[in-house]
């Protein structure tokens, strides 16, 4: 009787065993299914860094600006920012060698055309004087729209590596400095749509700077 008892507890512990083997397994793939899900559902996806240069012009003059004076230097100036991008990427869909990067110029102008509108529309239902267009009242941006304009005329004429390779440095600069504008907006812009658009900005291009470094080492740049 007693070795009867003795086989009945030892299959009992056996059962509990194996299903507390198996409860820490399932547990471990939620886990680390959980943890792809927060890295985009892919572990190999290569995962962006945001680097914002506290010591940039663009980030000091920002991170001081509070409330309106940031969204309406903010939208004057990414306006100007945003187009300089736009143009660089249009360039790209004719002069560029990788289609990467042609693709990458598709996103780019889509994106930032439309972020373009939504910005002029801001400043229309706020108050804010043009920056931009015909009815251009805002001469805030001029610099901007300068450096952008030297930036685009540094591309033309380039084909194939050539445009390839200096594209990608002038858009890592590029994005490297709306990240740097963009950075303070979520704490230091008054309204909600600067605030949202700016934490986009810098998530989206800490992204393509990623991607863009990558290709510069796969392509020997």
């Amino acid at each position: 009787m007693k070795n009867k008892n003795n086989i009945i507890i030892v299959a009992i512990v056996a059962i509990v065993a194996i299903a507390g083997v198996s409860i820490y397994a399932l547990n471990k793939d939620n886990d680390m299914m959980d943890g792809n899900n927060m890295m985009g559902g892919n572990s190999s996806q290569q995962a962006s860094t945001v680097t914002v240069d506290k010591d940039s012009a663009d980030y000091k003059m920002y991170s001081e600006l509070k409330g309106e004076d940031y969204d309406r230097m903010f939208l004057a100036n990414m306006i100007a920012h945003h187009q300089g991008a736009v143009d660089m990427a249009k360039l790209a869909l004719t002069n560029a060698k990788h289609q990467e990067i042609k693709d990458m110029a598709n996103n780019i102008i889509t994106a930032q055309t439309k972020e373009i509108g939504e910005m002029q529309s801001w400043q229309t239902a706020w108050g804010y004087p043009a920056s931009s267009g015909e009815m251009m009242m805002d001469h805030s941006s001029m610099g901007m729209m300068d450096d952008m304009a030297g930036m685009t005329n540094k591309l033309k004429g380039l084909t194939g590596d050539e445009f390839d390779k200096a594209f990608l440095s002038s858009m890592i600069e590029h994005h490297q400095s709306a990240i740097n504008m963009a950075y303070s907006g979520k704490t230091n812009a008054q309204h909600q749509e600067v605030k949202t658009l700016t934490v986009a900005i810098v998530d989206a291009q800490s992204k393509e700077i990623t991607q863009m470094k990558q290709w510069q080492k796969e392509w020997g740049y």
